[in-house]
């Protein structure tokens, strides 16, 4: 995995949440609806750049800091596959990107 993207990735998403006004609680309940298993402690130490997750769980919590944050002027927070620095990461889009594997306790 490549930490700079996950790094880039997980400061942009709290850009949004922040922005939007969207609470760690509720953007971890939105994750977790799509189909994320870290838990909310998990989601919020990678917020903050304390844990590292796959491209697959960044990307849920990209998609659900995204959805939580329409309709509002806060900054879209980008999947993996649109930074520049995680092609090796992330690869295509549509591959790789199911949580499968993610942290549990």
């Amino acid at each position: 995995m490549d930490d700079t993207a996950g790094a880039v990735q997980a400061r942009l998403a709290r850009r949004t949440a922040e922005h939007a006004g969207v609470a760690t609680e509720q953007l971890w309940w939105q994750y977790f609806e799509l189909g994320g298993e870290a838990g909310n402690l998990e989601v919020e130490a990678y917020l903050h750049g304390c844990l590292q997750l796959p491209p697959g769980h960044r990307d849920l919590i990209t998609c659900a800091v995204n959805e939580l944050a329409e309709g509002t002027s806060a900054p879209r927070a980008p999947f993996s596959w649109e930074l520049v620095d995680s092609r090796g990461d992330a690869g295509r889009p549509g591959r790789d990107r199911s949580p499968g594997s993610g942290p549990r306790g």
